[in-house]
């Protein structure tokens, strides 16, 4: 530690002393790296990449903005702006424009295995440049890829990786993206509701963000979803709202799509005729903008209706395209969806054999994409950890420079855990005083107790004991029984005091525990009663019990006897003949409230303010019929309904009597 402190003091004392040279070699260091930095290019050659690497990014959105209208020309315009990024090493342009170019081969042309490679470079090149955004973009395009081929674990993990991202970015059209992938997989795991949760929430983003062809195109994936839940009407009515936001668009696929959506809601309310017309439009827009991944499902649908119709050889040869259009496109969920269409066909047409025959080239075919799906995940894990070692490989170069950086921080982190450890230590050693004084404190009482309180009852017992048998001997019995009965008297209350200090002892030194069992207050309060009966008659004191509780109460028995007995105790011992005592037992919600209420001599308010506090020593009074006490009681009350989780009160005025109120959960 005085180590740290020496050095920081000599790096400020050198930093003062040698201000103007350590500015110089700043600046020459600057200067260095700047120029290592440009790879010793010279000033105008600096703005010539600038210059390029504007030309990259226009060609670059340009690529992007044609990938709907032209998609070839899209892809060409990407390429060039790609050749031209690796030449110049513009390496932050790479992560976009491999991701623009792999989503143009995926989405616009389906050429899926060609846009494999485009899509795995820009995820290696989003973590190479740590950038976040395209990062998520690469993690959602591959979730894309996986869906289109029908690999659903893949698609899922993709997505969420995507999600995660986006959503620390606050990325509102890449969450929507994200959320309308996320919608896609639990569709396809047949999770229709959590799909449309997502859909939902990426149709209010798009809403956020003004963008109509966004809500066109999540409102016609909720038609699909609907549709696959088989709420058809309700499909039928999103697939209308898209057609209607997909008319003024120069984006025809979604209207396409909208065209097939409705015919197919026709075909399955058997409206063939006008389910017909509709794939026809839908085939048509297809056509036009050579997209083939329509297709596959505008044929199938025709297909069937040509089934219905028993034109069985137009409906195969249109089941025949639709094969051979999602073999040509690699797309895994359209071969089975067709194979599974031939099926059917031959279902509707009653050619059971054949019938049979399509199902089991259908199990063939699936069995076969799971093995390639399984194929594909352990191959996804290879690549990964690839661009892992290859990106570790870099970071280890970081870490280099980081060194120092750790170090210093390493040591801050050993001062701050030095600091909590001493004032743990501190903390420590304050409670063990406070407890020690408080042990000192009970320690104290305790033999105060013993030494004054407790000795009363003995001496009277000796004393009075002492005279009965100097009176035995003389043969003088006149005064046995007022004298036995001084003996009982004090007998009783030695046993009292006992009482309380051994509970009181208890409750200091933590072993009394809290045990509740049903109990009933009715055969309390005649316990209570039976075992006050003589006292309470020697005294002549009235007592009355008034209970409104009738069930059974969870509580600990041997406590709450030990409570009330004391409380009851101090009641008689304060109340003069003729006087009355009074428990009352209701219950609210969840408490159970016991009122002890006397009508004897009450107490000053100094003297409540003391009865609860364990740091007071408070002096028993003598009652009003000679007893003597030890000041325990009511603390042992306290440490006891502490103990049952209640609480304890009490209200006193002088001359007119006290109430004592417990109450406790029950």
């Amino acid at each position: 530690m005085e180590f740290v402190l020496y050095l920081v003091f000599l790096i400020g004392h050198l930093m003062i002393r040698f201000r103007r040279f350590l500015i110089f070699i700043i600046f020459v260091f600057t200067t260095t790296v700047m120029f290592a930095q440009s790879g010793g290019k010279t000033v105008s050659e600096l703005f010539s990449e600038v210059e390029i690497s504007k030309k990259v990014r226009l060609l670059g959105d340009r690529c992007w903005s044609l990938r709907e209208i032209n998609s070839d020309s899209a892809i060409i315009l990407g390429q060039q702006a790609l050749q031209l990024a690796i030449q110049y090493d513009i390496k932050k342009e790479l992560p976009r424009l491999y991701g623009f170019i792999g989503v143009v081969q995926l989405h616009y042309l389906y050429k899926t295995k060609e846009s494999i490679p485009y899509l795995h470079r820009a995820l290696e090149y989003s973590l190479q440049q740590k950038d976040s955004v395209q990062l998520a973009y690469s993690y959602n395009n591959l979730g894309d890829l996986y869906l289109l081929t029908g690999n659903i674990p893949l698609a899922l993990k993709f997505s969420e990786y995507s999600l995660q991202i986006f959503n620390i970015l606050n990325h509102s059209a890449g969450k929507s993206y994200a959320y309308v992938n996320m919608g896609l997989v639990h569709r396809e795991k047949k999770d229709f509701d959590l799909a449309l949760e997502y859909f939902e929430k990426a149709k209010l983003l798009w809403k956020e963000l003004g963008n109509e062809l966004g809500m066109g195109s999540v409102t016609l994936e909720i038609a699909r979803t609907y549709e696959a839940k088989g709420d058809l009407d309700v499909a039928m009515k999103y697939y209308q709202q898209s057609y209607q936001k997909s008319l003024g668009s120069s984006n025809v696929r979604y209207a396409a799509f909208c065209l097939s959506g409705m015919a197919n809601i026709l075909y399955l309310k058997k409206e063939y005729d006008k389910a017909f017309e509709y794939y026809q439009k839908a085939l048509k827009l297809n056509q036009e903008r050579r997209h083939n991944f329509g297709l596959v499902d505008d044929y199938i649908g025709l297909a069937l209706i040509y089934a219905h119709k028993k034109e069985r050889t137009k409906a195969e040869t249109a089941l025949h395209k639709a094969l051979n259009i999602a073999n040509k496109l690699g797309l895994n969920a359209k071969i089975l969806k067709t194979h599974k269409a031939f099926a059917e066909l031959y279902q509707i047409i009653d050619d059971q054999s054949k019938a049979i025959e399509s199902y089991n080239h259908f199990s063939l075919t699936y069995d076969s994409i799971l093995s390639i799906q399984q194929f594909e995940i352990i191959e996804e894990m290879q690549n990964r950890f690839t661009i892992r070692q290859a990106l570790s490989e870099t970071e280890q170069e970081l870490e280099s420079r980081k060194f120092q950086e750790s170090y210093l921080v390493i040591i801050i982190i050993l001062m701050l855990i030095i600091a909590v450890v001493l004032y743990w230590r501190y903390q420590s050693q304050r409670k063990l005083n406070l407890q020690l004084a408080e042990i000192n404190q009970t320690k104290d009482k305790l033999f105060s107790v013993i030494s004054h309180d407790l000795k009363n009852p003995f001496n009277s017992l000796i004393g009075f004991s002492e005279l009965l048998l100097e009176d035995s001997r003389e043969g003088d019995y006149q005064n046995t029984e007022k004298f036995a009965g001084y003996i009982h008297q004090s007998s009783v209350e030695g046993m009292k005091l006992l009482t309380n200090l051994l509970d009181w002892s208890r409750s200091q030194t933590g072993a009394i525990s809290y045990y509740p069992t049903p109990i009933s207050f009715d055969r309390l309060f005649e316990e209570l009663n039976s075992f006050f009966e003589s006292e309470l008659q020697q005294y002549k004191i009235k007592i009355e019990f008034h209970n409104l509780i009738e069930e059974e109460v969870m509580a600990d028995p041997d406590i709450l006897r030990a409570i009330l007995n004391n409380l009851i105790s101090n009641a008689i011992k304060y109340t003069n003949e003729g006087g009355l005592i009074r428990l009352d037992a209701a219950r609210t919600k969840s408490h159970v409230n016991i009122k002890i209420k006397d009508n004897g001599t009450g107490m000053s308010q100094e003297i409540m303010d003391g009865l609860f506090d364990n740091s007071k020593t408070t002096n028993s009074t003598q009652g009003l019929h000679k007893e003597q006490g030890t000041g325990l009681g009511l603390s042992i009350c306290s440490e006891l309904i502490r103990i049952h989780k209640g609480t304890i009160k009490v209200k006193s005025e002088l001359g007119k009597g006290s109430t004592f109120e417990i109450e406790f959960p029950g």
